[in-house]
């Protein structure tokens, strides 16, 4: 955390008044860590809820720092992974704990189905870690819509 910040403030000396951070989304869910078993996500899960603490902290303390900042934000990621997750089939994934092989390193086009796996659009995970593009684009406009308002 202490070299993020460090370069956090090279940032604000070079000139940088408006920051966002985001916090670490709940891989403590992502299928790598729920094949590894319950003992992993509970070390994951406690690593993350710390990690994120820790950034809010940072955030806080480098805003009491800066009075000149225009916009510093922290954004949290877990609320949105959490009930795409709880929520999965609502909101269209076929699969929120495990994802297509066939997948894995990408497909030419977000309409790519190869059998036997549904289209790569109904997956939540692109791989063992990683969500897939339909996730980032739900994120993406929760943060543009908390920016615009």
């Amino acid at each position: 955390m202490n070299r993020l910040f460090s370069q956090i403030e090279i940032l604000y000396e070079d000139g940088a008044r408006s920051f966002l951070f985001l916090t670490v989304p709940p891989t403590n869910r992502a299928p790598l860590l729920i094949d590894q078993g319950p003992t992993a996500v509970s070390k994951i899960t406690s690593a993350l809820a710390d990690y994120n603490s820790q950034l809010s902290a940072n955030v806080r303390a480098f805003q009491a720092k800066h009075n000149d900042l225009d916009q510093i934000t922290v954004f949290d990621t877990r609320p949105i992974f959490n009930t795409l997750l709880d929520d999965a089939k609502t909101f269209g994934f076929v699969n929120s704990t495990g994802f297509c092989d066939a997948y894995q390193n990408g497909t030419p086009e977000i309409t790519t189905q190869i059998a036997p796996c549904a289209p790569v659009s109904s997956y939540f995970w692109l791989n063992t870690l990683h969500p897939l593009f339909t996730v980032h684009n739900i994120l993406a406009h929760a943060i543009s819509t908390t920016l615009s308002t």
